[in-house]
């Protein structure tokens, strides 16, 4: 896919960002379908309600993917205060292993 948004680059800008788009409306097709069977079989099951339960357990990993995305940018500012600060080694090098776990997290997050 890079090669091809780099040979639609050669024509023009408006030509880029329409074939970025079209590339990045494939990548969410299998996510759509999947929540659109979702709905389907909740509202076949248990009509309004399902889709209601359905709804509910699509938004319930809300809070647990924005604690992961967030922990990533708090543990980095940890150790940028703790550096500018002229906290002791120690100090820096436990911020370090929690910057560490932080990368880690946004990587696993996204």
């Amino acid at each position: 896919p890079v090669r091809d948004v780099a040979d639609s680059c050669r024509t023009g800008a408006a030509t880029n960002v329409i074939f970025g788009l079209a590339l990045g409306y494939k990548s969410v097709i299998i996510p759509i379908f999947a929540i659109a069977v979702a709905i389907y079989v909740s509202f076949t099951l248990a009509a309004m309600y399902g889709v209601a339960m359905a709804a509910l357990g699509m938004l319930s990993t809300i809070a647990i993917g924005l604690t992961i995305d967030a922990y990533g940018p708090i543990s980095d500012n940890a150790g940028g205060i703790a550096e500018m600060a002229g906290m002791s080694r120690e100090i820096r090098r436990r911020t370090d292993a929690l910057d560490a776990a932080g990368n880690t997290t946004a990587a696993i997050g996204k």
